[in-house]
């Protein structure tokens, strides 16, 4: 049965606690992300390429797997796509994967997927306006591969042969990985890493500014209303993190 919600506009929803049509904070909590913590097996999905073959996480069983997640209304994906390529050029021996999720910010353009075949279409758009070199899956529509890694807009996570998490960072970043990687002869278990508040203005492609436009007049507005409360639990997240390792 569809359930009726209000979101942060005060419009009435059905069923968008996932595909929200307007971004807001209540959406992501800061404070405790869900998904594999390092050291805990990596959950299994299905997904489906852009071609439209269903294929399992499981799957790549046997190979280092670097999984981000991230859509094109995402100005933090946006800054990572040319790295993350990259990155794969240097470690050809490890399967680098997109998943693409929901919206991060949708708007006028880009609305919230209403259906798979929506997302997929969203997703080949995607991967064609960035030329991304990697592997992207979708998931279906309500996202559930997205929700067993945490639900996070541009998270990572790198897993080993033998479908362990080594290293989970909130979100991504490419340094961290490269680190990684570069070490991954070791099969080091790292400490989770939590984003730093890095700015994303100054990014490889379009630049935040670019992205909410190309999203729409509605992305623009949701983003500006509630960037000083995002900034404030960014704050407030990497305040509690350096007194817990103290």
């Amino acid at each position: 049965m569809a359930v009726l919600r209000t979101d942060s506009t005060g419009d009435e929803t059905t069923n968008q606690t996932y595909n929200y049509r307007h971004f807001g904070p209540e959406y992501y909590d800061f404070r405790t992300f869900d998904g594999p913590e390092p050291g805990d097996n990596a959950p299994d999905f299905e997904a489906v390429t852009l071609e439209g073959q269903t294929v399992e996480f499981s799957d790549f069983r046997g190979s280092w797997v670097v999984l981000e997640t991230g859509s094109i209304t995402c100005p933090i994906t946006d800054s990572k796509v040319h790295l993350m390529d990259e990155l794969q050029k240097q470690f050809e021996d490890v399967v680098f994967i997109l998943l693409y999720t929901r919206e991060a910010h949708p708007g006028e353009h880009y609305e919230a997927h209403d259906s798979f075949e929506d997302k997929l279409e969203r997703a080949r758009t995607f991967a064609a306006e960035y030329d991304v070199e990697r592997t992207v899956l979708v998931d279906d529509v309500e996202g559930t591969a997205h929700g067993k890694y945490g639900g996070m807009p541009n998270s990572v996570h790198i897993v080993n042969p033998d479908g362990v998490v080594m290293m989970r960072g909130d979100w991504n970043n490419v340094r961290t990985v490269t680190k990684v990687l570069e070490n991954r002869d070791e099969n080091r278990i790292y400490e989770r890493d939590i984003y730093r508040g890095r700015p994303v203005f100054f990014t490889q492609k379009k630049g935040v500014i670019r992205v909410l436009t190309d999203a729409g007049p509605r992305a623009v507005w949701d983003f500006i209303k509630y960037a000083p409360a995002l900034a404030l639990m960014h704050l407030k997240k990497e305040f509690r993190s350096k007194q817990s390792e103290r």
